[in-house]
């Protein structure tokens, strides 16, 4: 099962993620879930993700941050959103902290956005899907 940390529901696609997973997903959000039914996807409270112990992903800086403490997850990865320190108004030194650390395993969706990490930051893995790490 593989879990997913996301602070803003909005710049999710869970409909493409319902349509793809089969009950093996599980999301950790503190936001107001949008008034549809996904089957294929359970919820529950961020804070939950500290017990968490299969493969952890995070979505942006500050759920990369989050994950960073939660000792009981499998792996941790961050799907980074394409040239997202490029739209946060963050200091550069929180965006490397996240975008090098050892302890986070980076995810590109196309290979000039991980082109583009690999030159700033550390090589990142290329993946069509959050779900294409259960291959890893």
């Amino acid at each position: 099962m593989i879990g997913i940390v996301i602070e803003d529901i909005k710049n999710f696609d869970l409909d493409r993620l319902n349509q793809e997973t089969k009950n093996d997903c599980v999301i950790f959000t503190d936001c107001v879930l949008p008034p549809k039914e996904y089957k294929n996807l359970a919820f529950f409270t961020t804070s939950l993700a500290y017990d968490f112990n299969g493969p952890l992903v995070s979505t942006c800086i500050l759920s990369s941050l989050s994950i960073l403490d939660m000792p009981l997850c499998a792996r941790k990865f961050f799907l980074a959103p394409t040239f997202l320190w490029t739209q946060e108004n963050l200091p550069y030194r929180t965006i490397s902290h996240i975008y090098n650390n050892d302890n986070l395993e980076i995810l590109a969706t196309n290979r000039e956005q991980a082109e583009v990490i690999e030159t700033f930051f550390k090589p990142a893995s290329l993946v069509n899907s959050v779900l294409d790490i259960k291959e890893k």
